[in-house]
């Protein structure tokens, strides 16, 4: 007898499941023909659907386009002989008086009216300065002494007087200005300044200059009330401008009110890849996080108010308190401007109306950089694919901390030296020295 073999034998196993059709039939359903199956050479050939179009009606009514009409010129009866849509209305309608202006003639565009009388309309565009015609040298002097008159007194109005080149004129009408705008502060420090142009007329009238402000493209607008123009040392950054980044985009799902985590947000830059010279090349890169819950917030809210009031705390003494923030997501820079530090070439202005911790005034806050930021997309090119830039291989491997713990500390000397040092610009004093 046979031994019967011990090696395992495939087995497929089929399941068969019914799945229930619930949609009704539909309105219309398909005729089916029983077609015998000879062969396939049959259904190949031309002669079968005529066959069949033959054997079997039609129930379709169908006119000599086949239910599709193919137009392609849109003029109405104009393959049946009638060209009525394409000539001239006769009569032909009024025209329009908002219309009558484009109907001039092509001789008469971009001319004035005093040219395209005479012999003016034949001039050339390059030719010499010289009287073209009679009647346009008696029209041209006719109207000179009415322009030259008119020229003379605005000249006149516009000279210059010995005294207005005055530097101690100058100075105290300076000076008169700022004491309109500070009636506070009126009178001090001006080392005795003022006695030096007594009865100086524009000295006088800076008050009545101040309340008479005009707009300079608005006559009807008058100035209700002036705000004396002034930084804000309290909230100026070490160096001297602020960063004002715009989201395309809610960072966070938007809800009900505001989320006050944006308040407090950070944007952390990524260090972008270096090229054989050691310059940074490549877009900014950004990783956004957020406090975990608006009790922080409100934490770190508190504890950077407390730093801005004790201005003599410790030099680079830090807090033991740390604060939880959220990785969101990662942006990229969609278009960035940079403004020199040196000019003030945009700025934010916050009214402040006055009270026990700043004076009246238009305090003033520079923006040295704009960016526009959108979130970061992964990259498109799978590995190995053409297009696929070594550094952005790098970045995608690196991925950002979800978690980062915060904390606050006072600033240390460096920094408050720079601090001092933009105040000292702005209030044009001389510096004390710092870090070169």
């Amino acid at each position: 007898m046979s031994q019967r073999s011990n090696r395992p034998h495939a087995q497929d196993y089929i399941a068969r499941i019914r799945y229930n059709n619930s949609l009704p039939p539909p309105p219309c359903p398909p005729k089916m023909l029983n077609i015998p199956n000879s062969s396939l050479e049959m259904y190949c050939d031309p002669s079968f659907t005529s066959k069949l179009a033959r054997a079997e009606g039609v129930n379709v009514e169908i006119d000599s386009e086949l239910g599709m009409p193919l137009d392609l010129v849109h003029v109405p009866k104009i393959f049946d002989g009638d060209h009525s849509a394409i000539l001239a209305l006769d009569p032909v309608p009024p025209i329009d008086p908002k219309d009558r202006l484009l109907m001039r003639p092509a001789a008469a565009l971009g001319k004035t009216n005093a040219r395209a009388t005479g012999s003016a309309g034949n001039v050339s565009f390059l030719r010499r300065t010289e009287y073209i015609s009679a009647e346009q040298s008696r029209s041209t002097f006719k109207s000179g002494g009415n322009t030259e008159r008119l020229m003379a007194a605005s000249r006149a109005k516009r000279a210059s007087r010995p005294e207005d080149n005055d530097p101690i004129r100058i100075l105290q009408a300076v000076l008169k200005g700022f004491d309109v705008a500070n009636p506070e502060t009126a009178g001090q420090d001006h080392n005795g300044l003022g006695a030096l142009a007594v009865g100086d007329i524009a000295a006088a009238n800076a008050e009545r200059n101040w309340k008479e402000l005009k707009h300079p493209t608005k006559p009807n607008v008058r100035a209700v009330e002036t705000y004396p123009l002034l930084p804000d040392f309290q909230a100026t950054s070490d160096n001297g401008g602020y960063m004002v980044f715009k989201f395309m985009g809610s960072p966070v799902v938007p809800g009900e009110k505001r989320d006050t985590r944006l308040d407090v947000g950070l944007l952390k830059p990524k260090d972008k890849p270096l090229d054989d010279d050691g310059n940074p090349v490549g877009q900014d890169i950004f990783d956004y996080y957020i406090p975990a819950t608006e009790s922080i917030a409100n934490k770190v809210k508190a504890k950077f108010a407390a730093y801005a009031e004790d201005e003599d705390e410790e030099d680079g003494k830090e807090d033991s308190e740390e604060f939880r923030y959220d990785f969101v997501r990662e942006y990229e820079t969609k278009a960035h401007k940079r403004y020199p530090p040196d000019v003030l070439e945009e700025a934010a202005l916050l009214l402040n109306k006055g009270d026990d911790k700043k004076p009246k005034g238009a305090y003033f806050y520079p923006v040295l950089t704009r960016y526009t930021i959108r979130p970061r997309r992964k990259n498109k090119y799978p590995p190995g694919m053409p297009g696929r830039h070594d550094e952005e291989s790098e970045d995608d491997g690196e991925k950002p901390p979800e978690v980062m713990n915060l904390k606050v500390r006072a600033l240390n000397e460096v920094e408050r030296q720079r601090h001092e040092d933009v105040r000292n610009r702005w209030d044009n004093r001389p510096g004390t020295g710092g870090e070169e």
